[in-house]
């Protein structure tokens, strides 16, 4: 399997991104690009949508 190592923007750790998955399309289309691991991804993604249910007051 195919793979590329990134840093990643959050936390500074190295993460590979696997070959077959939407990253890695988005890697190969630009390789100077910021990403982020899965880890960071999914606390961001959490942050995102308590900020948007508190927006709506729920």
């Amino acid at each position: 399997m195919f793979y590329y190592v990134s840093n990643c923007i959050c936390c500074k750790k190295d993460f590979k991104i696997l070959e077959g998955t939407r990253k890695y399309q988005l890697y190969k289309q630009n390789m100077n690009g910021k990403f982020t691991c899965d880890q960071c991804s999914h606390k961001v993604e959490l942050d995102a949508r308590k900020a948007m249910f508190g927006k709506l007051g729920f």
